[in-house]
Parts: structure tokens; C-alpha cells; sequence
């Protein structure tokens, strides 16, 4: 299954999902927080392919606290590509299946994407988190880092006129 989710514009937050596919199926190019999600890697493919279209763009996919399983083969799927030069994907405090490569990710046959796209990982675990074998152009955040990508800020952030927080029952809190 290819184009399961097109996060295509404005701003998703999407909690406690079952999302499947195979290629690029997790795509577009908006600001979406997704956690507590589970992601199903049918066969081999891309899990995201985001399209920030600039250095300047807010845009990007924050996977937090999430689960990524496959269908029991190993290292097939990436993490993701970039749709365009300025990709931007997190993923955090996520469980990783042996079904994700161990490089990670893919410039999509494009080295200058390897200068511009924004490819990090934070604190995953399990047999597809394997930083040291990763592509030398992606990167593990410093605590210090990941924070802008923890916090409701990330998908909201502008505190005094807060869209997320107004849509549910409760509040986001501020911190992973």
C-alpha cells in the first residue's frame, strides 16, 4: 500500500493510531505530532516521505513515543526520504522492529539532499534503533535539542492562541 496518510497541509495531531503500508505511505508535507502511534511496515519502502519546501519552513513529522513493527522479515523498511530537499522527520522514545534498515534513511538518489534534509532520531530502542550504523547524515539529538520536538510547542507554538489545547478534553503537557 503506498500514500496511506497524506499530512498535506496546516497542522495533525494524531494519537494513539494504527497507521499501515509499504511505500512512502506517511507523506506530505505539514506539521503533524504522532504519539503513541503504531506503524505497520507491510513490505519493503519508505515509512515517510515529508516536503518541507525550505530551511525556513516549520513543517515536519514528530513521531513520539511510538511503536514501528513489520511482517517478521528483517531490515526492509527506512525510516523515510525526503520528498523535495528539505525533509524534516523525528522520531523519539520509539520502539523500532527489526524490519526498519539499519542505515535508517534515504536520500531518495539525491546526494544534496543529504546537506538539506533534517533527519533525527531520539533515544529509539529495539533491533531497527541503531545509531552507529546509521547514515553519516542523520543525526541523534542532544537533550538539549530535542526539546522544541517533545513539547506541544512543536505542533502549537503560540501559547496565547493555542489550537490544540482548545480541541481537547485536556491539556497537552509541555514535556515528553
Amino acid at each position: 500500500m503506498q500514500d496511506t496518510l497524506y499530512l498535506h497541509y496546516g497542522k495533525q495531531y494524531l494519537k494513539d493510531c494504527y497507521i499501515e503500508g509499504s511505500v512512502d505511505f506517511i507523506f506530505g508535507n505539514s506539521t503533524a505530532l504522532l504519539e503513541h502511534c503504531h506503524i505497520h511496515c507491510k513490505s519493503a519502502g519508505f515509512i515517510t516521505a515529508q516536503s518541507r519546501k525550505s530551511s525556513q519552513e516549520t513543517t515536519g513529522y514528530v513521531f513520539l513515543r511510538c511503536v514501528i513493527t513489520g511482517n517478521g522479515g528483517s531490515s526492509y523498511a527506512y525510516l523515510g526520504r525526503p520528498w523535495g530537499p528539505f525533509g524534516r522527520v523525528v522520531f523519539a522514545y520509539t520502539y523500532m522492529d527489526a524490519c526498519v534498515k539499519h542505515v535508517g534513511w534515504n536520500n531518495w538518489g539525491k546526494a544534496e539532499n543529504e546537506r538539506s534534509a533534517c533527519f533525527y532520531e531520539y533515544r529509539c530502542f529495539g533491533p531497527g534503533s541503531c545509531p552507529s550504523k546509521r547514515v553519516t547524515w542523520c543525526r541523534e539529538l542532544m537533550d538539549e535539542e530535542a526539546g522544541e520536538f517533545l513539547m506541544h510547542s512543536f505542533i502549537d507554538p503560540n501559547a496565547q492562541r493555542p489550537w490544540l489545547a482548545q480541541r481537547m478534553a485536556l491539556r497537552v503537557p509541555f514535556s515528553a
